[in-house]
């Protein structure tokens, strides 16, 4: 087939951009693929588009497409507004209301949209939805080490920290220093120059490195150093770090929202603690940083579930989809039109 793709521009490190480069890399080995350059590109001749995130779709590209239109949709922050500190929220809050009105016009245009796990699917309305609960990782490029040769390092990975709850977990370091005096946080992600002082800021007097821009290959090395991943969210779908991170030999601790528990069982494969909880979270940072029984079975177990998540299994479901967004391609072309 021939297919455009549509996408962010340039390199994101983590999460949907993961997603993007591995989806990219497996389509143009089995299609005719060409990325997104710019606006006469809709106007070429395609058998289907395809976008892999919905917030960068643009409603001018929807419209001027003549073939069928398949959308990732990563994120559910439009669907409702969560209130949570952060120094942009008013911006937030109009985003979100812009978002929603936005979408509702997109959706008439988009023939399928592809979400990834059960968490999202249930969320969103659309009459031509697809669960699909397959990332296509690559995991050659993970390294592992065993648990004796890592460092006491607690990562954080992934931008917008304070969605990601990262105040929260600069709580619980003083009481995981009682126990592990060398512990240390890594933080790795991008963020506004505001929030990026503002953590600096809260993170005054702790052991906590800040890292902007580190290369993927780079994040999957650092994953090796890791006795543990901490991602304490206050909203969150499905995050692909959980996946990396249990497959490079870390257990994660996640908080308990959004689709975090259908990556996590706890206690078996990760911890899951309740958002408000900074004791408990860290007490699970000090099991999983001087318990090596315990953290790797966590792994152990962890890795037989994110198995699922390859390539061939990413693959092979988006093809499905593919095929049943061509068969009802001409119905829902006759619908475009009429709009």
């Amino acid at each position: 087939m021939k297919i455009l793709l549509i996408g962010k521009r340039g390199e994101s490190l983590t999460g949907a951009g993961t997603y993007d480069a591995n989806l990219a890399r497996e389509l143009s080995r089995r299609h005719d693929v060409s990325v997104y350059q710019g606006p006469s590109d809709p106007e070429r001749q395609w058998d289907l588009a395809h976008c892999t995130d919905l917030k960068h779709l643009t409603f001018s590209v929807a419209r001027r497409l003549r073939c069928p239109l398949v959308v990732d949709a990563h994120d559910y922050y439009w669907i409702r507004y969560h209130h949570f500190f952060c120094l942009d929220f008013p911006l937030r809050f109009l985003a979100q209301k812009y978002r929603r009105i936005k979408y509702h016009f997109l959706f008439k245009r988009i023939d399928g949209i592809v979400l990834h796990g059960k968490f999202l699917y249930d969320l969103y309305r659309h009459p031509r939805k697809y669960l699909s609960f397959y990332f296509g990782l690559d995991y050659a490029g993970i390294d592992t080490r065993p648990w004796p040769e890592r460092e006491n390092l607690i990562l954080f990975v992934g931008g917008d920290f304070f969605r990601k709850g990262l105040p929260r977990l600069l709580r619980a370091m003083p009481r995981v220093l009682e126990k592990v005096p060398d512990a240390r946080l890594l933080v790795i992600g991008r963020d506004y120059w505001y929030a990026k002082a503002l953590a600096r800021f809260l993170a005054r007097g702790l052991p906590v490195e800040f890292r902007y821009g580190m290369p993927r290959g780079e994040v999957y090395r650092t994953y090796s150093r890791s006795k543990v991943m901490v991602l304490p969210s206050e909203i969150e779908a499905t995050p692909i770090v959980v996946a990396e991170a249990t497959m490079a030999g870390v257990p994660p601790i996640l908080s308990r929202v959004g689709g975090h528990p259908e990556l996590v069982s706890d206690n078996e494969t990760g911890f899951l603690f309740s958002l408000g909880d900074t004791e408990l979270l860290a007490d699970r940072i000090v099991q999983c940083l001087t318990d090596r029984e315990l953290s790797e079975r966590l792994v152990r177990r962890g890795r037989e579930f994110m198995t699922r998540f390859t390539v061939n299994g990413m693959m092979e479901r988006l093809e499905e989809i593919y095929r049943d967004v061509l068969a009802a391609a001409p119905r829902n072309n006759r619908q475009k039109e009429r709009q």
